[in-house]
């Protein structure tokens, strides 16, 4: 049984069928068609302003939802509040 080493050796060596060094391209050749480029600058501020706008959507429906625990807090204090003050003067 040979190692593994060995098999993937000898796989290395040879070379694929039908495919020679000759073959491949030695120079670049630029596409033909559309200006597909993009400004570097212009991705970048296009980046930043979408990371402010997700910041900004973050803060703004979590000052909501705070709000909203604000609310349901003061209202639950008021009902202990109401609570007490009923159980108090029912025992007296």
């Amino acid at each position: 049984m040979k190692s593994l080493h060995s098999l993937f050796s000898h796989a290395a060596l040879q070379q694929p069928t039908g495919t020679a060094t000759d073959d491949r391209a030695q120079a670049f050749r630029p596409v033909e068609g559309g200006n597909q480029m993009q400004s570097g600058e212009k991705l970048l501020v296009e980046a930043y302003a979408a990371i402010w706008l997700i910041i900004f959507a973050m803060v703004f429906l979590s000052w909501r939802r705070q709000k909203q625990i604000d609310r349901r807090i003061d209202a639950l204090e008021a009902a202990v509040q109401k609570a007490r003050a009923g159980a108090g003067q029912g025992t007296s």
